[in-house]
């Protein structure tokens, strides 16, 4: 099963690398990795990377441009554990390389 969001769509770049986007309107110019952002606190994501499988998976987990989420720790590249949509996650650090997101105040 596949869950729609009309608002946010995943789009392929022309090339050799074969990787798509996710994203709501520009990154602001602090933005950043999810796997370089240290701290317990919440973040906004602005933007997703990666191949189609990534940006596929973000999507179905709630992970998407736009979406508040708290970080609960971050093990120096290794795994990242996010809580989002009431839900806990662990992500590895090449997921969490392709997620950017800003500081919620």
């Amino acid at each position: 099963m596949t869950k729609n969001h009309p608002d946010i769509s995943c789009h392929c770049r022309r090339g050799q690398d074969g990787h798509c986007f996710l994203r709501e309107q520009p990154c602001p110019v602090d933005a950043r990795p999810l796997s370089r952002t240290c701290g317990k606190h919440k973040v906004k994501v602005c933007k997703i990377t990666g191949d189609r499988k990534i940006c596929a998976k973000m999507a179905n987990l709630g992970v998407m441009p736009g979406t508040e989420m708290d970080l609960l720790c971050r093990r120096h590249g290794r795994q990242c554990m996010i809580k989002v949509n009431g839900s806990t996650l662990s992500l590895d650090a090449a997921t969490a390389d392709n997620i950017f997101v800003t500081s919620v105040e």
